[in-house]
């Protein structure tokens, strides 16, 4: 399984439009890994996690084709991780071609913002009309916690987050060839039914991507910050949930607390974990 980091950032990005403190000053003048775009992943070529304002400008920046995304995993539908305007150009009058089925999971309450900010875009559209759904040419699988699907070639599980809760929000489980990856963005701490399904169903994760909004000594509102990745880690592998050669990466990181990504990567390996960045490839 081949997981592509497309962006990396938390809500704002980074670096932030009017911002110069030192994180978002090394973004202007070192570039590079330095840059985040707001959170984002493509798993193999047609699965993709959140359909984020930035996945064009990463698409364009990696090589990667978004056209061929076949299935899309919708953790929430905060703005930084939905833009409605790429899924509206989906409709006909948008001239698209050669436009592949799509479909969406997400759980009832995210389906539902979703289709409220749809119609932002375009009067009347939703996510609940069948007759829209096949203007759009997707299929949409309402999931909740513990709800499991076979895409494809990929077995996919929606977890439970603790970061939105009236919105529905999930983290996810990609399965595929006896490999487990574990994205969990924007949440705070892993809630107990969560540790609890990864036991019950004997999950043993090869990789994961943890939420890591803020740095060392920075707890903030609804995310993790960098001493409560490491607590989370701690109780993932006391569960027995982290294969000893388990690829274990930061993504969703703001410029609160943070120190550039060169130094921030010294910081997070002495504490057993990775920083990821926008473009990141990992094998899994």
């Amino acid at each position: 399984m081949r997981v592509t980091f497309l962006g990396t950032g938390a809500a704002t990005a980074c670096p932030l439009v009017f911002c110069r403190c030192p994180v978002c000053r090394a973004g202007w003048e070192r570039g590079g890994k330095d840059l985040r775009r707001r959170s984002s992943a493509l798993i193999g070529e047609d699965t993709l996690i959140d359909l984020g304002p930035d996945i064009m400008s990463a698409a364009f920046a990696f090589g990667v084709d978004i056209g061929q995304v076949r299935y899309c995993l919708q953790t929430h539908a905060h703005s930084d991780h939905f833009d409605a305007g790429h899924l509206i150009t989906r409709l006909p009058e948008y001239a698209v071609r050669d436009l592949l089925p799509l479909t969406i999971c997400a759980s009832p309450q995210t389906i539902e913002r979703m289709s409220s900010r749809l119609a932002l875009e375009e009067e009347g559209a939703t996510l609940l009309d069948k007759t829209w759904q096949r203007r759009l040419s997707l299929t949409v699988r309402p999931m909740e916690h513990g709800d499991t699907e076979v895409l494809g070639a990929r077995r996919v599980t929606a977890v439970e987050s603790a970061h939105d809760i009236s919105g529905g929000s999930l983290l996810w489980v990609v399965e595929e060839k006896g490999s487990a990856f574990l994205y969990a963005t924007d949440t705070v701490r892993l809630t107990d039914r969560a540790l609890s399904l990864f036991h019950d169903r004997g999950l043993t994760f090869d990789a994961a991507a943890i939420d890591h909004t803020y740095g060392p000594g920075t707890p903030g509102g609804g995310h993790l910050c960098a001493d409560e990745v490491t607590e989370e880690i701690s109780r993932l592998r006391e569960a027995g949930c982290l294969a000893p050669h388990c690829r274990l990466l930061a993504t969703h990181l703001s410029h609160e607390g943070m120190l550039p990504h060169r130094e921030m990567s010294q910081y997070a390996r002495s504490k057993g974990y990775g920083i990821a960045w926008d473009g990141m490839r990992i094998e899994i």
